[in-house]
């Protein structure tokens, strides 16, 4: 199953990212953005390694988009703070209005940028959909 696929917008990145489950797809549209800004190809850390920095984050919304929208924001904003490439993704709980999990990266200083920085995730268009084949998160980035 491809993780992500691009989506055309006029002005900024949308992405639209697939999962077995809900909680896959919000991993796979975390990577997908920072995919989208690094190459992450020489970077990925197997399922099994520790990364050598991660993060925890958690966060509460109303709907599934709000989730995703939140889990995205939070997970830019640690990776601007500490400096972070993101490349693995963790979601260890959704529902409820509820979305927790890790992530695992490594320094951004020195790696080659694929694509323009991603200002913000937005609302426009955000959806948490469930497929014939799965969970679909689609989302737009402001760039």
């Amino acid at each position: 199953m491809l993780r992500y696929r691009v989506l055309a917008h006029t002005a900024d990145i949308g992405i639209a990212a697939a999962g077995a489950t809900q909680e896959e797809a919000f991993e796979n549209a975390a990577f997908a953005m920072f995919d989208l800004m690094f190459d992450l190809s020489g970077v990925e850390v197997s399922s099994g390694a520790q990364p050598p920095d991660e993060c925890r984050v958690e966060a509460e919304a109303d709907t599934p988009e709000e989730l995703l929208v939140a889990w995205l924001s939070l997970l830019l904003a640690e990776a601007e703070i500490r400096g972070l490439a993101l490349c693995r993704f963790r979601v260890e709980d959704l529902g409820g209005g509820r979305v927790a999990g890790t992530a695992g990266g490594v320094p951004s200083e020195g790696m080659v940028l694929r694509g323009p920085p991603i200002k913000a995730v937005t609302y426009h268009e955000a959806a948490v959909v469930e497929t014939p084949t799965g969970w679909e998160a689609r989302v737009i980035f402001d760039v």
